[in-house]
């Protein structure tokens, strides 16, 4: 490929990339330097040379997307869905999978490089396709009377035109294979809605947000999970959960028993709460947490739990645990968990950072504290609460790098207790620039680091 810059059409700018932002942008500056601001460019990768269409400008920045391609880095390959270049479901397609965890660990140690942090280690997905278990897709009904037809998938890239699919590859099988179902229903729908999922790798629930109850959509669903029951080696849709206004309906059984390992118990859990959406990494999640945390004969305080994907863990071998979220079918759904398992857990409903302060403000402390935020984090305030409210260790899960450093510079900085232990980053979302970073911090000085 020739090296020479070619004649730029009118309304577009050849950029070098360089670096990748949190969000998996190419980051670079104009080929020619006639414009020293930088460029955020989507769909590009270090290494590369492309032309960019205008997309958003700053008076420090510009935004675009890739119109050309002149320069190729290695670390980019085919995409293996054929919509990839519309769909926004996954932005990174294009990206060798092999790649995309240490990509991600660089993004991470970009966006904390202005504080003393060790090097991320990054954490691979054990696999890139399939993995999904836990989706939202959208849809949109066409045709009128009898001939209605459904348009089922992702938003599209920049746009929030629906990008028709008849496969996802990035779900898990059995989901993909339910979600497809839902074509079948298109007469009882909506115009326009979504349909949430989840699965267990063999049984599907779905939810539909605002549908309600009507007789024949009953029967058609009754009807899918006998059928689909019937079936020893094919995926099975155990049941559909309708939220039409108030009503709250279930058709057939609208939970499944997930993350159960071992010792740890299982949590019941349905289509609209939070769940990690990779069923192996998670696991590999939640080892890495209790490695981190060494909760035995520990009193523990867990700050946004919602339905206990640490907590079940945490509460083998601590003295007690206290969780906290503010998600009451969260809440609720851990309480049944902890109270059929006998765990020793204290469940609590209530805003995270207001209990930190009040903890702090009275001087109560746990020994290990364990925050999965939200994108939002914590806040200063609340960093300032939580690094007095800890004792001994923090472990804080993070799924956006850059509330992370803002968190991390007052639990870490100048006058803090703490030090950082690891850092770990989990590919949790191939195929997407998603990332899930764990930062464990110990009081300086005392032993015990990273496991």
């Amino acid at each position: 490929m020739s090296n020479t810059t070619p004649t730029t059409p009118s309304g577009t700018t050849i950029v070098e990339i360089r670096d990748l932002a949190h969000g998996g942008e190419g980051v670079g500056k104009a080929a020619d330097g006639s414009d020293a601001r930088v460029w955020f460019v989507e769909g590009a990768l270090p290494g590369e040379r492309v032309r960019v269409g205008v997309t958003g400008e700053h008076k420090r920045w510009l935004r675009g997307h890739v119109v050309e391609l002149l320069e190729r880095s290695a670390l980019r390959v085919q995409p293996p869905c054929p919509v990839a270049d519309r769909c926004g479901g996954c932005t990174w397609q294009h990206v060798d999978p092999a790649a995309q965890a240490q990509l991600k660990a660089d993004i991470v140690a970009n966006q904390l490089r202005r504080l003393e942090v060790p090097t991320p280690v990054a954490v691979p997905s054990p696999q890139a396709l399939g993995y999904r278990r836990r989706a939202r897709l959208h849809y949109r009904v066409t045709g009128a009377g009898g001939g209605q037809a459904l348009e089922l998938g992702f938003f599209g890239q920049r746009s929030h035109e629906l990008v028709d699919a008849d496969h996802c590859p990035v779900l898990d099988p059995a989901l993909d294979w339910a979600m497809q179902r839902l074509r079948e229903w298109a007469s009882w729908l909506p115009a326009t809605g979504s349909v949430h999922g989840i699965t267990n790798g063999v049984e599907v629930v779905l939810g539909l947000p605002g549908v309600r109850p009507h007789p024949e959509l009953d029967a058609a669903i009754r009807e899918l999970i006998a059928s689909s029951s019937a079936s020893e080696d094919g995926p099975t849709l155990v049941g559909v959960q309708l939220r039409g206004g108030r009503e709250h309906v279930g058709v057939g059984r609208t939970w499944l028993e997930l993350d159960g390992n071992g010792p740890i118990p299982p949590v019941a859990q349905g289509p609209f709460t939070f769940s990690q959406a990779q069923a192996r990494q998670n696991a590999a999640l939640v080892d890495h947490v209790m490695a981190m945390a060494q909760p035995a004969e520990r009193r523990v305080l867990e700050l946004h739990a919602g339905v206990g994907n640490f907590s079940r863990a945490l509460a083998r071998s601590a003295k007690r645990v206290w969780t906290i979220d503010g998600d009451r079918e969260a809440v609720a759904n851990l309480q049944r968990t902890a109270e059929r398992w006998g765990l020793p857990i204290n469940v609590k409903r209530g805003q995270a950072e207001k209990l930190l302060g009040k903890l702090a403000a009275g001087g109560r402390t746990y020994e290990i504290v364990v925050c999965d935020p939200p994108r939002a984090g914590i806040g200063v305030q609340a960093a300032k609460d939580l690094i007095a409210v800890a004792s001994e260790r923090i472990v804080y899960v993070s799924c956006d790098p850059a509330t992370l450093a803002r968190d991390l510079a007052v639990m870490i900085g100048a006058g803090s207790p703490f030090e950082i232990a690891d850092l770990r980053v989990f590919d949790m979302m191939p195929m997407t620039a998603e990332v899930e970073v764990v930062v464990t911090l110990k009081r300086r000085g005392a032993r015990g680091g990273a496991a």
